[in-house]
């Protein structure tokens, strides 16, 4: 029980982007950023990770999720075949692995591909083969990414990434939005 409670809280953290927040994330967002509409509130309520089968390596530090791997959090659902759970000594998160099948979706957002790796450290999301991201604009209009490799920085603030190689964007007709809140 105390593995996966561990687990359900690195996993909410890295998925989500989380940082330490005072209760006023929201309101210094809005401020700062006026011509974007301030975030909606993410009731609180625990992460449930389920698969068909989970193993812990206690000399290797990783926790191994197979079979119907799902997590459902208030701020994003993902599925995969499998998920891997790397953590440092102090069992801190060190990065992730989820293979096969890798779908993560939250409210206007969803993503798609073969692998992802997320590196703690890095800050940095890479998802790969076949990998698709899609947005819907304010006018309900899906935008898509897609290329052999996305590559997402995660800091905040950073908002950047890249789409190599192959890189394909589609944005429909009309859409005033562009690229714009894309991640």
């Amino acid at each position: 029980m105390k593995h996966v409670l561990l687990l359900s809280m690195i996993l909410l953290a890295a998925f989500a982007g989380a940082t330490e927040d005072d209760g006023m994330a929201a309101a210094r967002e809005a401020l700062l950023s006026p011509g974007k509409p301030a975030p909606k509130e993410v009731a609180i309520r625990d992460t449930k990770i389920t698969a068909d089968h989970m193993e812990y390596n206690y000399k290797e530090s990783v926790a191994i999720l197979t079979d119907n791997v799902v997590v459902d959090d208030a701020r994003f659902h993902l599925t995969s075949d499998k998920l891997f759970v790397f953590l440092e000594s102090a069992n801190t998160l060190d990065r992730l692995l989820v293979l096969g099948n890798v779908k993560v979706t939250n409210e206007d957002r969803r993503a798609e591909c073969d692998k992802a790796v997320y590196i703690k450290a890095e800050e940095r999301l890479v998802m790969s083969g076949n990998a698709k991201l899609h947005s819907l604009d304010k006018n309900g209009k899906t935008r898509t990414v897609a290329g052999d490799k996305i590559t997402i920085w995660t800091k905040k603030g950073d908002q950047r990434m890249e789409v190599y190689p192959n890189p394909e964007l589609i944005i429909p007709a009309g859409s005033t939005d562009g690229l714009k809140d894309m991640m």
